[in-house]
């Protein structure tokens, strides 16, 4: 019996895990890796130095902190929340490619870094309490393994991306791209009738009754 309670609450928490690695693998291997995007941005159609791409790296840390304190006052993170902050940076991501001076460029680098650290942190919070006790170590060790995977992705696809269409086209194109598949997944999500919560597996025992609960009151001698 209890190992079928364990096999269906795998099942529930499974598709919630599965749009959980897309959201996350897209956003690493399309965004993210601004130490490659910004670097060419800056020091190229911006005609900016090494210390402006230090000014922006050190926004970028500041909104990434700001976002995990944020992150952390979240009470019940859900993987929705993840893909809303994710498009949300993707999407100020976009207004970064297309940023004409740095001056822009920092006011618009600070609210995608609060954006997408909140989104990683509240990601962090559904990868560690939402699969069952038994499979949390088995699916956190499967996650850092998919997450080198996309680390060791993102650079070279980022690149390729870059050569053909140039800094900001590279950034246009992944926050789009970013904004468009979590966007249809949160549609997707908002159509999908509300299920009814599973019924308890724990098993309930009918109250007893009184003793003296259908007797019939003993008569008085005459």
């Amino acid at each position: 019996m209890r190992r079928r309670r364990t096999r269906r609450a795998g099942s529930r928490a499974r598709p919630r895990l599965v749009a959980l690695a897309g959201i996350t693998g897209i956003s690493a291997v399309f965004g993210r890796n601004y130490g490659l995007t910004l670097a060419v941005l800056v020091t190229g159609p911006l005609a900016a130095g090494a210390g402006a791409f230090g000014t922006v790296s050190t926004v970028l840390a500041v909104g990434g902190i700001l976002g995990a304190v944020l992150g952390a006052r979240l009470h019940r993170p859900s993987v929705r929340h993840v893909g809303a902050l994710a498009a949300v940076g993707a999407l100020l991501q976009v207004a970064v490619g297309l940023a004409p001076s740095l001056a822009v460029l920092l006011v618009l680098v600070l609210p995608m870094a609060v954006a997408e650290s909140v989104s990683d942190t509240a990601g962090t919070a559904v990868l560690q309490t939402d699969p069952p006790a038994h499979l949390r170590g088995r699916v956190l060790g499967v996650w850092n393994g998919i997450g080198t995977v996309w680390g060791l992705a993102g650079p070279p696809v980022l690149g390729l991306l870059m050569e053909l269409a140039g800094a900001r086209g590279a950034l246009v194109s992944g926050g789009l791209l970013v904004a468009a598949v979590t966007g249809a997944g949160l549609l997707t999500a908002a159509r999908r009738p509300l299920q009814p919560p599973p019924a308890s597996d724990t098993p309930t025992h009918p109250t007893p009754l009184p003793a003296t609960l259908g007797r019939e009151p003993l008569g008085t001698a005459a």
